[in-house]
């Protein structure tokens, strides 16, 4: 596991539970315990907020983070026990009595506090070891302006099909040039593969610092629009179920369901010619017959995305020259790329097996250009 990747799943349980401040909600509703121990109805809120969080928690990228950095013989991941299934089952039992509850509540509570903490401590030793090697990396990258982008590989047709694995790897090292074509005349560098980590396929390389934070851009847009059909198709099951056959109401959701999956590869496109667009303004050189590289690389992303794969940004170099707000903006853009891909990847569990297996034969899969 290289140095970008550790440093990506500390600040990621920072952002989860320390940022987030779960943390201190967790000490904070542990310490009003014993005031509250009678009032069933706070009682009960403190278990029910603490309840949705863990769930969110255990839903995303955190639990697997922790399982590869925190040694598992001395601090277990505090998400290797369930905490989200016992709040879970104390919230939904409606006949425990209000002092079982309340002692239920504050077992809980303790438990998951005190393996909080023991994480906390163990990743703040990780941090303080791996410091001195980001400043090192960091000059590295400032010094050939690269980033460091990590192409996560989930879907499980990919991972454990050769022939497949094959066909995506090749589409991602054919599509990466044109798409630098897309935005600057200069020359590509090969793509380095800096490391192959396993449990998901990571293949984590180097790119043009400018290629990598418009790329970012791309899979944005393209997480949330894939977001958004989810979501639509996560609310208009129960309202199709009171059209009751009305053949004119479900052929409208229908043909709106269609137009939203086709938006994520329009909303995709037009990405791209908006980056083209500024690119010659600053270098008249592009090439500017370009309808087949931005066929290639809209298909890519949007297959890439709608299999359930992922994209992070793992480093990028920090220029002096830089405002604080051009600082802000890179770390903006790079939490919200990890924060799109996480309500997508939630979003696709909740979808029927059915509806995944036909979108993925529909939109899955990498073609071939279509024009001439």
């Amino acid at each position: 596991m290289n140095i970008e990747t550790i440093s990506e799943y500390v600040q990621l349980f920072e952002y989860e539970i320390i940022d987030s401040g779960f943390k201190r909600d967790v000490q904070d509703y542990l310490n009003s315990l014993p005031s509250n121990q009678n009032n069933i109805v706070a009682l009960r809120d403190i278990a029910e907020n603490i309840s949705k969080k863990l769930t969110d928690i255990y839903s995303g990228d955190l639990p697997v983070a922790l399982l590869k950095i925190l040694p598992a013989n001395s601090h277990k991941p505090f998400t290797t026990t369930d905490f989200a299934q016992s709040m879970n089952e104390l919230v939904a039992d409606n006949e425990i009595d209000q002092p079982k509850f309340f002692s239920r509540l504050q077992q809980i509570l303790t438990q998951l506090n005190q393996k909080i903490q023991e994480n906390k401590q163990a990743i703040d030793s990780i941090k303080n070891f791996i410091e001195p090697y980001i400043d090192v990396e960091e000059q590295r990258i400032a010094n050939e302006n690269e980033a460091i982008i990590a192409v996560i590989l989930k879907d499980q047709k990919t991972i454990t099909n050769l022939p497949e694995f094959t066909k995506n790897i090749s589409a991602w090292n054919r599509i990466l040039p044109v798409y630098h074509q897309v935005l600057t005349s200069r020359s590509p560098r090969d793509i380095q593969i800096i490391e192959v980590q396993n449990g998901s396929i990571d293949f984590v390389f180097s790119i043009d610092v400018d290629i990598a934070l418009n790329l970012v851009e791309l899979f944005k847009v393209g997480f949330k629009c894939y977001a958004a059909y989810l979501s639509y198709k996560k609310i208009i099951a129960p309202i199709t179920d009171a059209y009751f056959g009305n053949q004119k109401l479900l052929k409208g959701e229908k043909a709106r369901e269609e137009e939203l999956l086709n938006n994520i590869a329009l909303a995709i496109s037009s990405k791209i010619e908006e980056q083209h667009k500024l690119a010659l303004k600053n270098d008249s050189k592009i090439d500017k017959n370009i309808d087949i590289k931005v066929e290639q690389i809209t298909n890519l992303i949007t297959s890439h995305i709608i299999k359930g794969n992922d994209v992070k940004l793992l480093a990028y170099p920090k220029s002096e020259n830089e405002t604080e707000d051009q600082k802000n903006e890179k770390e903006k853009s790079k939490k919200e790329l990890n924060i799109k891909s996480r309500e997508v990847r939630i979003a696709i569990k909740e979808l029927p097996k059915q509806e995944l297996a036909k979108l993925l034969k529909e939109y899955g899969e990498i073609k071939e250009s279509t024009k001439d």
